[in-house]
């Protein structure tokens, strides 16, 4: 299998501070990404930007898709900007992020905003007078054999899932547990950042646990909202073991709840310019600044298999 198209992790252009949670989107000789930025010590968060690029090496940011200083001093989601995606639906650019007013509610989960666009670089219009969701990595998918949207979201430690209306501003149907921790694996500890995608008629979900370091695994479905089955096999895993000693210290417990560690989130797996199949996610290097990284994935009848390039 290749290694990875660029060194990881990739910094040219991208925030000074760090980038994680980073999200794809590609299009007409382009790539696309949104993601939690990490501000200057002291600064708040510009709000949500997006960045271009036509390798994924090199960054340029080319807009601000959501500006904080627009945004009334009283809203729910005044900041936050947390893990913002971007998809095509009908023919129209649909922004979600997780957001709150940290004078009101600092440290709580974040609620789910959605913003619409004719334009991939905006402007953008919020269309969601109040939360879709209160949880965290909330994402989209469209089923390309009705045309219907479904959501996706962490609460919790677990996975939840359930059918959008079609103008996108609220849950069309109540929401389903998808996976909880030790469901189907006896270790899974947090399970964190769904993202789904369709492959010869089998509907992927993709996200990360904590086990004592991070893993990468996948649920497969005929159904958007399941039932549900777990791929034989993990995508791939990082231990506190592999983790650099400043950061990752001496456990008695390997599996103890005791981050900082080796950390990667926010797996996305997508087609890139060439035709070839890629997994984009973030990680902290030593220093502990989360950073986009990318690598090549190699799809089979079986599921998909990584090619990670991480020491």
């Amino acid at each position: 299998m290749e290694s990875a198209l660029a060194g990881n992790p990739i910094r040219k252009g991208l925030p000074e501070y760090g980038i994680r949670d980073c999200h794809i989107y590609v299009e007409k000789g382009r790539y696309y990404m949104v993601g939690t930025e990490i501000a200057p010590p002291g600064e708040n968060k510009e709000g949500v930007s997006l960045y271009e690029s036509k390798d994924m090496k090199k960054w340029k940011k080319t807009a601000l898709l959501v500006d904080r200083e627009s945004i009334p001093a009283d809203s729910w989601y005044k900041d936050g900007f947390d893990s913002p995606e971007i998809h095509k639906i009908n023919g129209r650019y649909v922004l979600c992020f997780g957001g709150r007013n940290n004078d009101v509610n600092p440290y709580g989960t974040t609620e789910t905003v959605v913003a619409i666009s004719d334009k991939i670089q905006g402007p953008y219009k919020i269309v969601t007078d109040k939360p879709v969701v209160k949880g965290n990595r909330f994402t989209l998918w469209q089923d390309d054999k009705d045309g219907k949207v479904y959501a996706y979201w962490e609460k919790d430690g677990s996975l939840c899932g359930a059918l959008m209306d079609t103008a996108l501003t609220h849950l069309a149907g109540d929401p389903v547990v998808i996976a909880i921790p030790r469901q189907f694996r006896k270790d899974d500890r947090f399970l964190d950042s769904p993202s789904v995608l369709k492959y010869k008629g089998k509907i992927y979900l993709f996200y990360t646990v904590f086990k004592g370091g991070y893993y990468a695994a996948n649920l497969v479905s005929e159904s958007p909202l399941g039932p549900w089955k777990a791929s034989d096999e993990i995508l791939f895993y990082r231990s506190e073991d592999q983790a650099p000693t400043q950061l990752h210290g001496e456990y008695d417990n390997p599996l103890v709840f005791a981050p900082p560690c080796e950390i990667i989130g926010n797996v996305q797996l997508f087609k890139g310019l060439n035709d070839k199949w890629y997994i984009s996610y973030h990680s902290e290097d030593k220093y502990a600044e989360p950073f986009f990284c990318v690598d090549r994935v190699y799809p089979d009848e079986n599921g998909f298999k990584c090619a990670i390039t991480l020491p």
